[in-house]
């Protein structure tokens, strides 16, 4: 478990640019959004149930980097968490490469990373969570929130990463897992 906790947090490093896990006191959301660019009405967000036909789901394990990032669009991203430019192929380590796709925030300073992970380490977080029909686990860091998630033969891995700790990182992250989750099989 020591070696795998030490791989995520090489993997998570590598990728996002992730922090050691810290215990955060969340600050409430702020009422008013930073920019309207930003804001997020609820009306148009995606619902978080997919329903994808057996037929065109796909298999986390087999996709390269590429593939994750058409896993959903920047306007799908942009409903459930926030304006990003089109996703980034990125591999990092080697046997296997951690592969996954980096969703940049149009105004800056934050992401999306969606990523495969080996099976098994979906119990990489601290609190288990209810994803829909899956269980996963997060862990809330100093200035991101990870969302694992166990998938066939993989373990899909979200994380929204922000400058500073914020509330709502977590059910970013949860949103877009469960949005994506139908997709694979």
């Amino acid at each position: 478990m020591l070696e795998r906790l030490l791989i995520s947090a090489v993997a998570c490093t590598a990728l996002a640019g992730c922090s050691a896990v810290q215990e955060v006191v969340p600050t409430p959301p702020s009422s008013e959004p930073s920019t309207s660019e930003e804001s997020t009405a609820t009306s148009t967000a995606p619902s978080i149930t997919r329903d994808v036909p057996p037929e065109q789901r796909r298999m986390l394990g087999t996709l390269t980097a590429a593939d994750l990032c058409g896993l959903l669009r920047p306007d799908e991203i942009a409903a459930l968490a926030f304006d990003v430019e089109p996703g980034r192929p990125r591999e990092v380590g080697i046997e296997p490469p951690v592969r996954g796709c980096a969703f940049e925030s149009r105004t800056g300073g934050r992401q999306v990373l969606i990523g495969a992970q080996a099976p098994g380490y979906a119990d990489l977080g601290d609190e288990e969570i209810e994803l829909g029909p899956v269980r996963g686990t997060k862990v809330l860091r100093t200035s991101d929130c990870t969302v694992y998630a166990p998938v066939a033969e993989a373990t899909l891995q979200v994380s929204v990463i922000s400058g500073e700790t914020d509330s709502d990182l977590c059910r970013m992250a949860s949103d877009v897992t469960q949005y994506v989750l139908p997709v694979l099989s």
